[in-house]
């Protein structure tokens, strides 16, 4: 057993549990044990004259993430691999040293093609040095030696409707990448297996949401599940991303999985490695002669693959799976959808609120895409027939769905609520009000007014957010202004790191003093000149409509960093190197390589 796992171990006993302390982990009886040292530092004491602040109360779920018996602990797992017995006399096996294995490591993780990693082992000065590998072939061959990652594998999808060319849907076993992240020594000090209630006081009188384990989302879920049972939410992210540029060009999503049970600052470190990439979506065209019925069709396939590569988390969710921790504790762990982090226009094309009654009354066959399609659009539903988390346990859009800051709530400024206010104040009015506004040091100074910007920046909507109601206060109906108001309320009530029971109810406030007023912004429509302007704008935009106020205090709504540079690691993958294997065969030896 390595050291880390010993200095684990050692500390595995009960002690008093702190609010919110990050060295913290669960045992058996569900109650947190300090894994650092217990000796308290002594500058760290308050002296007598200050005056102590009200403490939050904690309330931890009863009963939850209970040990049921000693399994193999994460070393065991290690010492059985094939070349176990090769690791007792050299722990760097199949490479001969430290610095072999080093200098291995780090040619793999430049990402080179097998024609430089040759070039540059052939210097002399290379050669001269003791190495297990002279080529890039032999050093594949080691890395394939290392312990086996979840293997990837492929399947041919078939469809009602024909396409240009065949679908291959390359992907991998799920619950193995949930046992990778789950038992990982990495996040040994840093998953949190119990939901708890954070209060302000003893009275718990006002319940604190600050991460996803402390919201009301993982106590109800949790609540539903059997006594003992371990809630392992999962977070699921994907994006458009080439594959290959060099051999033919290939596009795919990229769909990766992680746990809402790490702490976010952990998770969110591309070094980490939280996120795991399970799948590749496969992106295709479609032979169908309407245009608009193509982009049903890619959508239903998105649907079918997710359905596909999920149904062991959505079993697992189900009845539970037995999985063991990196201390070998045996725990029932069920795997419920947690987030979803993907686009807006994905977002809406993967779920609404009410999709599934509303899917119940079309009476139309789905194969019929076209008037399956026209029966769906009172509804305002995209023409899928079965969202791909229908039969997932406890799977709710309104949650999986969190909301982004930038995209759901400050472009949405710009892209509605500006063009609001020029229609009912007037372009060149609301253009010569911004034009002559005093120039300062820290906002941007609109000096051509704001219906000509191009490639408006996220800063250039931050500093038109804080002039935009003093300027239409005047100039716009009454109820133009009481609607922006109330959304310019929520997007920054909303952007609390904190938030208790009374923030959410000013969340809900000023949604609703929105939806009181949101129609006089369609009964002032006015001529405009910008061509953003021609199309009727939704008032029922989906950034503001279905907003859970306890969403947004969640440590899960976003792209994560490390979410962003895994896909550009990707991106560089598919510039700097010619695919001659497999896919599935590549991706599994750059998945270990990452």
């Amino acid at each position: 057993m390595d050291l880390e796992s010993e200095a684990l171990l050692g500390h595995w006993q009960d002690a008093d549990i702190p609010v919110n302390d990050p060295d913290y982990l669960y045992s058996d009886e569900g109650v947190a044990v300090n894994l650092e040292s217990d000796v308290l530092d002594s500058g760290a004491e308050s002296s007598g004259s200050q005056t102590l602040e009200p403490q939050p109360f904690v309330k931890y779920f009863k009963g939850a993430a209970k040990v049921y018996q000693h399994s193999q602990t994460f070393q065991d797992r290690f010492n059985m691999d094939a070349y176990g017995a090769h690791h007792k006399e050299n722990i760097y096996y199949p490479f001969a040293s430290l610095q072999d294995w080093e200098l291995g490591n780090f040619l793999l993780c430049l990402l080179l093609s097998m024609a430089a990693i040759d070039q540059f082992l052939g210097l002399e000065l290379v050669k001269s040095l003791p190495l297990s590998f002279r080529t890039a072939k032999d050093l594949h061959g080691h890395a394939e030696l290392l312990p086996a990652v979840p293997k990837w594998q492929y399947h041919v999808i078939s469809m009602t409707h024909p396409t240009k060319k065949p679908l291959h849907l390359y992907w991998c076993d799920l619950l193995d990448c949930i046992k990778a992240l789950f038992n990982h020594p990495h996040f040994a000090k840093e998953l949190n297996l119990i939901p708890t209630c954070v209060y302000d006081t003893v009275d718990c009188t006002m319940w604190m949401y600050s991460k996803w384990m402390t919201g009301d989302a993982a106590w109800s879920m949790q609540s539903q599940l059997p006594d003992g049972a371990a809630l392992l939410g999962i977070i699921l992210s994907s994006n458009k991303t080439n594959i290959t540029n060099m051999t033919g060009g290939r596009i795919a999503h990229l769909l990766l999985i992680s746990l809402a049970n790490v702490k976010v600052a952990t998770r969110n470190k591309a070094s980490s490695h939280a996120f795991l990439l399970i799948a590749l979506l496969p992106i295709v065209d479609f032979l169908h002669p309407v245009k608009r019925m193509q982009s049903i069709l890619e959508a239903r396939l998105v649907h079918q693959c997710l359905d596909t590569i999920l149904e062991l988390l959505k079993q697992a969710a189900c009845i539970g799976r037995m999985m063991s921790d990196l201390l070998g504790n045996l725990r029932y762990c069920f795997t419920p959808l947690a987030s979803y982090i993907v686009d807006t226009p994905k977002a809406c094309m993967l779920a609404s609120k009410s999709t599934l009654d509303q899917l119940a009354s079309i009476k139309c066959g789905p194969l019929n895409v076209e008037g399956y399609f026209d029966e769906c659009s009172p509804f305002r539903l995209n023409g899928v027939f079965l969202p791909f988390w229908h039969n997932w346990p406890l799977a709710n859009p309104s949650w999986f769905l969190t909301p982004k800051a930038l995209h759901h709530w400050h472009h949405e400024f710009y892209d509605h609520d500006v063009w609001w206010c020029l229609r009912a104040v007037g372009t060149q009015e609301l253009d010569f009000c911004f034009s002559v506004l005093q120039q300062l040091t820290m906002f941007q100074h609109f000096k051509d007014g704001i219906s000509n910007l191009k490639q408006v920046t996220g800063r250039a909507q931050h500093d038109m957010q804080h002039y935009m109601v003093a300027l239409i206060a005047d100039a716009a109906p009454p109820g133009i202004v009481i609607a922006v108001r109330p959304l310019m309320d929520f997007r920054y009530l909303s952007q609390a790191t904190k938030i208790d029971e009374a923030h959410c109810q000013l969340i809900l406030n000023a949604l609703k003093e929105f939806h009181d007023h949101k129609q006089e912004s369609q009964s002032h429509q006015q001529v405009a000149t910008s061509p953003m302007m021609d199309d009727d704008l939704d008032i029922r935009d989906p950034g503001v409509n279905e907003v859970d106020p306890h969403a947004v205090a969640d440590d899960l709504w976003g792209p994560s960093r490390a979410v962003t540079d895994f896909f550009k690691k990707a991106q560089q993958v598919s510039s700097d190197i010619k695919v001659t294997r497999p896919l599935h065969t590549f991706l599994s030896t750059f998945v270990a390589n990452s």
